[in-house]
């Protein structure tokens, strides 16, 4: 499988496609251990997208009855602020991946953890807890650019999918497990719990190898080569693996020399960007993070004139009410332990089924979901639908995103950027990922007011659908392939011509079918 005298260097990056893994059979126990530690840093991501929602009306309570007395507002402040640490977060872990290392970077995204945490469950003011907060969210920031690259870059090729969508799984985790331990523990024991888990995962860290790509990035090919047989076993032939990341990365250095921030927008970096930037967009602009932020807060309705998180959360809280489910906690655990399973799921399948499929898959469940829960508020004063088919319809709507939306997009970023802008462009993909988290929450309020709840769900659904085709239309297929020949197909300098997809012609038609039905069900209950 070495490339022939005469033959160009990159077209031996394609040679899967015509004849399997030159690598051999992939072994699993390694990768998935290294994943898995890596995935604490998910998990304290999810856990602190979680914290707000047990104790967040408890926070207002006076000083001697175990809160701080905070006002309505600092309380809506100290849930959003989570936002503002992940985008400098995210800013500067680009920098970070770079130049200290995949690994590094998840060490350092520890300490901004354990901070926040200390200064949360240490807090006498609302000072401090508000600083506190966005230090933890500096620290998802990192966490969220880091753990999917890391993963994605220790992993074989065949396995990247499942192994990449850990990440997820991770943070679906992080959110239950804060919810069930919040509703029997006070919040300073609660963040007394997240400085803990911080603490595990620095631990964790110096059980990791440094990922093979970058110490070939940084000229340390003796290294490289160790951490590759470490990840592989001992019996593992990693010479083709080996020498495809030198080829990969010594051409790319070759053809543009160290990375700048213009390199994002120009050749393969700017059309994986490209790809990557609007999979961010379609994931947040889905609707679906109003469903998990503030997900248990019901002490009054009036606290929704001031967190439009909570105000979207107050629509699915009456589509229980309706069904007889009064009890938040049980609303809030319903939605986490689903989209915990089912994100599961996704990652047992994913490298089978593959990732565009999943992905319009999901856009289209999502869309028709949608589509039902906007005709149920829309009725709701006239002739109100049965409030268990709206729940159904609410757990589909979070079942499909856990299935393509959720992990997904995280896991493609994680493998099509070129090794040389790598750490770059993750870090501006997972900022705008960010600022769109932002622009979403911040923009609910003012949405619900001009289309009413019904119209916000049908702007959701129709969102799912053009996500769809944007998959459908520009997202490459890459299951089973490699690092180096993804960025080869995105070079322009290799192809996927065996099929972008399984199911090919018959798989577009029926997914064109399917979009065309739900739009027009979205169209006619919108009449």
């Amino acid at each position: 499988f070495l490339p022939k005298p005469g033959m160009d260097e990159s077209s031996s990056l394609l040679r899967n496609v015509q004849a399997g893994s030159p690598y051999g059979e992939p072994t699993l126990a390694k990768p998935l251990f290294f994943s898995i530690v890596a995935g604490i840093g998910a998990l304290l991501f999810g856990f602190t997208l979680g914290y707000t929602s047990p104790i967040s009306t408890t926070l207002e309570d006076a000083k001697d009855d175990g809160g701080l007395g905070l006002t309505t507002g600092e309380n809506s402040l100290f849930g959003s602020l989570v936002n503002v640490g992940a985008m400098i977060g995210a800013l500067s872990g680009g920098f970070v991946t770079d130049y200290l290392g995949r690994r590094g970077s998840l060490q350092l995204a520890s300490v901004p953890f354990a901070v926040g945490y200390v200064l949360i469950a240490t807090a006498q003011g609302s000072l401090q807890l508000l600083f506190g907060r966005v230090f933890t969210g500096i620290g998802v920031g990192i966490a969220s650019l880091t753990v999917p690259v890391y993963i994605a870059e220790i992993s074989p090729a065949a396995l990247r999918g499942g192994l990449g969508s850990i990440n997820q799984l991770a943070i679906t985790i992080g959110i239950l497990v804060c919810y069930a331990i919040g509703m029997g523990v006070k919040w300073r024991v609660l963040a007394w719990i997240g400085a803990i888990m911080s603490g595990a995962m620095l631990a964790g860290t110096f059980l990791l190898p440094r990922t093979p790509r970058w110490l070939m990035a940084k000229d340390k090919r003796d290294e490289a080569r160790k951490a590759l047989g470490r990840l592989r076993g001992k019996d593992a032939d990693i010479d083709y693996e080996l020498s495809d990341i030198e080829m990969a990365i010594r051409e790319s250095a070759r053809e543009a020399g160290s990375a700048s921030f213009r390199d994002l927008f120009s050749g393969a970096t700017r059309k994986a960007m490209f790809v990557s930037v609007m999979l961010m967009v379609f994931q947040q602009f889905s609707g679906v993070n109003a469903v998990v932020f503030f997900s248990q807060s019901v002490r009054s309705v009036h606290i929704a004139d001031v967190s439009v998180l909570f105000a979207h959360y107050v629509s699915f809280r009456q589509i229980f009410e309706d069904a007889g489910v009064t009890n938040a906690q049980v609303s809030a655990l319903s939605f986490s332990a689903v989209q915990m399973v089912v994100t599961f799921i996704s990652c047992l399948i994913v490298d089978k089924s593959g990732r565009r499929v999943l992905l319009m898959l999901a856009g289209v469940g999502m869309a028709g979901s949608a589509a039902v829960l906007g005709y149920y508020f829309f009725m709701k004063d006239d002739n109100p639908v049965s409030g268990t088919v709206a729940i159904l319809s609410a757990m589909l709507y979070i079942t499909f995103f856990s299935l393509g939306l959720g992990a997904i997009p995280w896991l493609m970023m994680s493998e099509i950027f070129p090794a040389r802008t790598r750490g770059m462009a993750s870090s501006t993909a997972t900022l705008l990922n960010w600022s769109f988290s932002f622009i979403v929450t911040e923009t609910f309020q003012s949405m619900k007011s001009a289309l009413a709840e019904e119209g916000v769900f049908w702007f959701y659904g129709s969102v799912c659908l053009l996500g769809s085709l944007f998959v459908l239309v520009y997202t490459p297929e890459t299951k089973g392939r490699t690092l180096e020949e993804i960025e080869a197909y995105f070079s322009g300098k290799g192809s996927m011509s065996d099929g972008p997809a399984p199911g090919g012609t018959l798989l577009k038609a029926v997914a064109l079918a399917v979009m065309l039905y739900v739009g027009l069900t979205i169209f006619i209950t919108s009449l």
